[in-house]
């Protein structure tokens, strides 16, 4: 996916700022920090939540995250009888 997203042609950034004139800034600005298509530099979801944005109605208490995917089985080559358990 990495080697994908680098062997795009660079195209110029839109200014979404012009194109939703009439949007919240910050609204603007955190859709700015989640468009973006490289994962490692797009905001993740809980930084999302702490993006001012969301300020008047965040509470911690009932945002859990969620663990980490365990993608062990992914890779592994096991007989189709083994996948289907």
């Amino acid at each position: 996916a990495k080697n994908y997203i680098k062997s795009l042609p660079k195209v110029q950034k839109k200014d979404f700022a012009s194109i939703l004139k009439y949007a919240n800034p910050l609204a603007v600005n955190l859709l700015e920090k989640m468009l973006v298509l490289d994962a490692e530099k797009r905001v993740t979801a809980a930084e999302a939540l702490m993006h001012p944005y969301f300020e008047p109605i965040h509470d911690p208490e009932e945002e859990n995250e969620a663990e980490k995917y365990d993608d062990t089985f992914d890779n592994m080559d096991l007989p189709l009888d083994e996948w289907k358990r």
